[in-house]
């Protein structure tokens, strides 16, 4: 993702989240060294998705992934999991982990489908409305890859 993505990106994330990243805060992500950003564009160019991941060490953190309403339920998350997981790979990381809301029971299918677990909650996480966060963990990007093409 680049500065120019970002007007696309704060749309989406407007449209997909009730407590959305400030322009300040995606500014911030993209000054960092360890944060990432990944777009996917249909061939028109329309934005249909995005996400944001930190590399760490040998881990990453998904912070923040975003699909189209009418791009879900077509590939776009989960390619874009799967390539959020390959980078953090070649940047060394080999596990990974994301927090969702409880009620989200799609990205729940979706994370645990690719592999992550469920270890945690962390009541009271999510407002508007409220909700808790299930912390999921991914503890061998490796593995996967290797099953995905």
């Amino acid at each position: 993702m680049k500065v120019d993505d970002l007007p696309d990106v704060m749309g989406l994330e407007q449209e997909c989240f009730s407590t959305p990243w400030s322009l300040e805060a995606f500014v911030d992500e993209l000054e960092r060294g360890f944060s990432h950003f990944l777009v996917a564009r249909d061939d028109d160019g329309t934005l249909l998705g995005f996400v944001c991941f930190w590399a760490l060490v040998d881990e990453a953190h998904i912070l923040n992934i975003a699909v189209r309403a009418d791009a879900r339920r077509r590939g776009v998350g989960k390619a874009l999991a799967l390539e959020t997981l390959r980078a953090a790979y070649r940047l060394g990381a080999r596990t990974a982990t994301l927090e969702v809301r409880e009620r989200n029971e799609a990205a729940l299918g979706l994370y645990g489908g690719l592999g992550f677990a469920r270890v945690g909650l962390r009541r009271g996480y999510y407002e508007k409305p409220s909700d808790n966060a299930v912390i999921m963990w991914l503890y061998d990007i490796a593995r996967l890859l290797e099953k995905s093409p």
